[in-house]
């Protein structure tokens, strides 16, 4: 991926060192670190699928007990190690340590990541200013709405229910690839565009041809694949109305919203 201004950060779709968190100048405590999206920067990632990313949600408590925040997500940046090096750093992160670094009702950790699509293009926010939290360099990339921070920030998902996730992207999937999809009962159509190895480290971007016999899916929804004849754009802006909204499966599998698919194959 080449970065456009000088920094190139990514999409979408997401723990500091137990002992030490690296962190830039930039990413000083915040009386309120909820960040606007301003001060826009364009990307284009390439041939980016199966590639490793990490992605930190920075959470806070909404009067109706939801939460609301800013995702931050290293997609498009240079990592210093390996993959499997990097997931672990990733996974060795604390919640408590970040919450007193940056501020915030809650931390989420999405990831380690893979991405599913081919190309990304979009906005990053903030001028492209980075944290850098164990090593691992993040891009403001959005901002991400639940139903319930409790629930959210202990690891308790809201698997196979539409969330708001406002952030400006373009997906773009190959013509010849397979695409996953979750189909609501209503007939709305999401396709997968990352994967997670946070529970399941072998939910790998080889795997997926077999997801479907390892998914538990509520009543009167779908699982597919299909084969693109065609490219596939899947498009999200951050100010859309009504906004883009994404669901998760219970492998932590990220699907946006499809306008442009049918349920019917």
């Amino acid at each position: 991926m080449k970065r456009i201004h000088g920094v190139l950060p990514s999409i979408f779709a997401a723990a500091a060192l137990v002992a030490a968190v690296g962190c830039s100048s930039t990413a000083q405590a915040q009386s309120n670190p909820m960040v606007k999206l301003t001060d826009p920067c364009p990307i284009k990632a390439e041939n980016w699928r199966g590639k490793a990313f990490y992605e930190i949600l920075f959470m806070f408590r909404q009067p109706d007990g939801g939460g609301i925040g800013n995702y931050f997500n290293s997609l498009g940046n240079t990592l210093p190690e390996p993959n499997d090096a990097m997931d672990a750093r990733f996974r060795a992160l604390n919640a408590d340590t970040l919450k007193k670094e940056f501020g915030g009702d809650g931390v989420f950790f999405n990831g380690p990541r893979r991405l599913v699509a081919n190309t990304v293009t979009g906005m990053s926010w903030d001028g492209c200013k980075q944290r850098v939290i164990a090593g691992i360099p993040l891009n403001l990339d959005g901002v991400f709405e639940v139903p319930s921070l409790e629930k959210f920030v202990s690891g308790s998902l809201p698997t196979y229910r539409p969330m708001v996730s406002k952030r400006t992207s373009a997906m773009i999937f190959n013509a010849g690839e397979t695409v996953y999809e979750l189909i609501t009962p209503e007939g709305a159509v999401y396709t997968m565009f990352s994967l997670s190895l946070k529970t399941d480290p072998e939910n790998t971007i080889e795997n997926l041809p077999t997801l479907s016999k390892r998914l538990t899916l509520p009543t009167g929804w779908q699982f597919r694949s299909r084969k693109l004849d065609n490219e596939m754009v899947l498009t999200a802006n951050a100010d859309s109305n009504p906004p883009n909204t994404v669901v998760l499966d219970q492998l932590e599998g990220n699907y946006q919203y499809n306008a442009g698919a049918s349920a019917k194959k």
